[in-house]
């Protein structure tokens, strides 16, 4: 047996295997890889670095989900305009509201509808409030954000800006970013009035079991009377959840419930 059967004889019995030089291809494919991972994690620090640091604001308030019963709340209430009030108002005081779970988290929308003032050569109101919360039920998955949405039926209605003396949140916060959005001097302004939107954040991350925020939502009304017409309002609440990482959000779902409140003349229906 000439040496080169023994060597290979001795391999087989130690059951180790030759080593296999990697060829000009298998090269430039590793060095190729290392070069993209690189480049990924060198973007990564690139955007951290360079990018403006989010600001965020919590209010004072803590925020506190009202008690509902869900066995006999409904999800919509029709107000029916009159062209007569007392100089306060029409008190009507209803609340609605409506729920969702998926078996990870339980989202809740509640609005109360307080009032509807008749204004003569002026613009009607209804003023409510609304109330979002969150809960979570089971699972790794951790929440990314909370956000309240409206959406008018027609081009007659309105909303005010935000009421920051109503605002209340719960392990959330708003953006406080500052910058030209769309000619808009803060992100909120712009995410409110232009998306029809307010966003409450999970700014660090963190499992959070719980958490909400409430706002004051006061509805304006520019058809006049008695050419009054029929409008729905819609809001809801979305919750976003998934896995947070170095390259953001991974494995990003949703969870979302709504209300309607129908406006009609009064007579209507």
């Amino acid at each position: 047996m000439n040496g080169i059967e023994e060597i290979k004889d001795k391999i087989k019995e130690s059951g180790a295997k030759p080593k296999r030089k990697l060829g000009k291809r298998g090269r430039i494919i590793v060095i190729s890889s290392i070069t993209v991972i690189a480049i990924l994690i060198g973007a990564i620090f690139y955007v951290t670095l360079t990018s403006p640091p989010e600001k965020y604001w919590k209010p004072d308030k803590e925020f506190i989900m009202p008690s509902v019963d869900w066995s006999s709340v409904k999800n919509n209430y029709t107000v029916k305009r009159t062209h007569y009030n007392d100089i306060n108002g029409t008190v009507i005081n209803q609340t609605i509201g409506s729920e969702k779970s998926d078996g990870k988290f339980r989202v809740e929308l509640v609005v109360n509808i307080q009032d509807y003032t008749y204004r003569p050569k002026n613009f009607d109101i209804i003023g409510t409030m609304f109330y979002l919360s969150f809960t979570k039920m089971s699972g790794d998955y951790r929440v990314k954000e909370l956000v309240f949405h409206y959406e008018f039926g027609d081009d007659k209605l309105s909303t005010n800006g935000l009421d920051y003396y109503y605002a209340a949140t719960k392990n959330l916060y708003f953006t406080a970013d500052e910058g030209n959005y769309h000619g808009y001097a803060y992100r909120i302004n712009y995410e409110w009035w232009v998306l029809q939107e307010l966003r409450g954040i999970n700014k660090d991350a963190n499992d959070i079991k719980d958490g909400g925020f409430c706002n004051d939502f006061q509805i304006n009304l520019f058809d006049s009377y008695p050419h009054w017409t029929n409008h729905t309002i819609t809001m809801s609440a979305t919750l976003y959840y998934g896995h947070p990482s170095l390259l953001g959000w991974q494995d990003v779902h949703s969870l979302s419930t709504s209300v309607v409140i129908y406006v009609v003349p009064e007579g209507g229906e």
